[in-house]
């Protein structure tokens, strides 16, 4: 008989399950706070690696806009040097004066 009333003894007590309960809920609630601090640094992280993002962008745009300007003004000058070649290959000098002579004939006054 006492063998039957040890076996039948209540494995869980009452005291300790409500203790037990209260633990349980504390750390389900600690863990919902981190998981919501984690959300917030995660979703913080990634406004700030998109703005990093678009910063980056605009700093490409322009970079690739100067490089065509100066893509632009190399063929500019390799071609304003080969024209000045030219010239002096072919003897051509500067001009500093134009004066130009006027040709008054009788055909003139006649188509007017």
């Amino acid at each position: 008989m006492q063998n039957i009333l040890i076996l039948n003894q209540p494995i869980i007590r009452q005291g300790s399950f409500k203790l037990n309960l209260k633990i349980f809920w504390l750390l389900n609630i600690l863990l919902i706070f981190s998981f919501l601090i984690f959300y917030i640094v995660q979703v913080n992280i990634i406004f700030l690696k998109t703005n990093l993002i678009q910063k980056y962008e605009k700093k490409l745009d322009e970079i690739t806009k100067e490089n065509k300007d100066l893509k632009i003004s190399l063929v500019q000058t390799d071609y304003s040097k080969d024209i000045e070649d030219q010239i002096n290959e072919l003897g051509f000098e500067k001009i500093s004066n134009i004066q130009y002579i006027n040709f008054i004939t009788e055909n003139t006054f006649a188509n007017k």
